[in-house]
C-alpha cells in the first residue's frame, strides 16, 4: 500500500509559482529460513522506499526514487540508505534515464534462474556465461517503435563514481522486445571495455502460453578476452510458470558449456507462492547446481539449496 502526499500548497507557500509534485511511499519485509545441507542461515531485511514526480509545463514528467533498505536475501544487519542517483524523464513515446548506476542487458536468455534465496551458500558456480562488469555511471533510454519496445543503455564508469571522461570501465547495450503471433521475444546485445579487456554477451528469451501456464525459453552466449575465457560460451535455459490452486509454481532448467572444453554444468530452479491476504505471502525455492562447472561441496557449501520464508508488502 502507498500513501500519496500533495505537497503543492507548501511550494505555493515557498514559491511565486507553485510547483505539485507527489511522493508516495512503500515498504516490504522478508524472513527467511535457508538451508545448504545442513549450513542454515536466516535472511530478515526489507525496505522502504520513496518515490517522488512531477511533471513540466510542456508535459514532460520528472520522477526520482530512494530506500532505506537492510538486504533482505543475505544474513546480518547492513542497513543503509540507497537511490537518490537517478533522475528520470518521461516523454509520450519513452523515457531517459540519467543515473550513477544503469546497466547493459546481461542474462536476457537466462530464463530459467528463478531463486533469489536458495543460492546462498551454494557451491561457486566456475563456467557461468555472464559478461564481468555490465552496470555503472551513465545513461539509458526507452522508447516504443510501432509494437516494439527498444531501450538502449551506456555507462562510462563502471566504477560508479561518475566520471564522464576517466572512467576505466564502460559498455553499451540494446534491447529489443516484440510480439510474434501470441508470443513475446526479447533480444539483446552488450558489449563492455575493462582497461582494455572486452567482454560480449547475446542473449534471446521466447514466451508463449503453454496449457495452464507459461513457458519460457532461452538462449545466452557470451564472447570473452582471454581474462573472461572461464566464462565464455553458451548456455541454454527454459522454464514453466502455472497455479495450482491459488499457488503459483515454477520450474527452471539452464544448461551451460563455457570455458574448457567439456566444462558443462546443469543448474535446476523451483520456487512456490501461496498469497494469505493483506499482501502478505509465504513462498520456498529450491536451487541444485551440478556437473563439471560446479565447484566441489565444502562443510559451508552445497549443490542443493532450500529456502522457506514469507514476504509482505505494507
Amino acid at each position: 500500500k502507498k500513501i500519496l502526499l500533495a505537497i503543492s500548497a507548501l511550494s505555493a507557500a515557498l514559491f511565486s509559482t507553485a510547483a505539485n509534485a507527489d511522493i508516495s511511499v512503500g515498504g516490504s519485509m522478508k524472513a527467511v529460513y535457508v538451508d545448504a545441507e545442513g549450513n542454515a542461515d536466516a535472511h530478515i531485511g526489507g525496505a522502504i522506499s520513496f518515490s517522488m514526480s512531477t511533471t513540466t509545463d510542456g508535459g514532460v514528467s520528472i520522477s526520482a526514487g530512494g530506500s532505506i533498505s537492510n538486504d533482505n536475501d543475505a544474513t546480518g544487519n547492513n542497513t543503509t540508505s540507497t537511490g537518490l542517483t537517478s533522475l528520470t524523464f518521461g516523454f509520450a513515446n519513452g523515457s531517459i534515464t540519467v543515473a550513477d548506476d544503469v546497466a547493459v542487458p546481461n542474462g536476457t536468455g537466462l530464463v530459467g534462474e528463478l531463486v533469489a534465496h536458495a543460492d546462498s551458500n551454494r557451491v561457486t558456480h566456475t563456467n557461468d556465461v555472464a559478461i564481468n562488469v555490465d552496470d555503472g555511471s551513465g545513461i539509458s533510454g526507452t522508447t516504443t517503435l510501432g509494437d516494439m519496445t527498444v531501450s538502449a543503455t551506456h555507462f562510462y564508469d563502471g566504477g560508479h563514481a561518475s566520471s564522464v571522461s576517466d572512467g576505466t570501465i564502460s559498455g553499451s547495450g540494446i534491447s529489443i522486445t516484440m510480439p510474434i503471433g501470441d508470443m513475446s521475444l526479447t533480444a539483446s546485445s552488450a558489449e563492455t571495455d575493462e582497461a582494455g579487456v572486452n567482454y560480449a554477451s547475446t542473449g534471446a528469451a521466447l514466451t508463449m502460453t503453454a496449457g495452464n501456464g507459461s513457458l519460457g525459453l532461452g538462449f545466452e552466449s557470451t564472447s570473452n578476452d582471454a581474462t573472461g575465457a572461464a566464462t565464455e560460451g553458451e548456455a541454454y535455459s527454459a522454464t514453466y510458470s502455472t497455479t495450482v490452486g491459488s499457488a503459483s509454481v515454477a520450474i527452471g532448467y539452464t544448461g551451460f558449456d563455457a570455458g574448457a572444453a567439456g566444462n558443462t554444468s546443469s543448474k535446476t530452479d523451483v520456487t512456490l507462492s501461496q498469497s494469505i491476504g493483506g499482501g502478505a505471502s509465504v513462498f520456498a525455492e529450491m536451487s541444485s547446481l551440478t556437473g563439471a562447472g560446479a565447484a566441489a561441496p565444502t562443510n559451508t557449501t552445497s549443490e542443493t539449496v532450500i529456502a522457506i520464508g514469507t514476504s509482505v508488502s505494507f
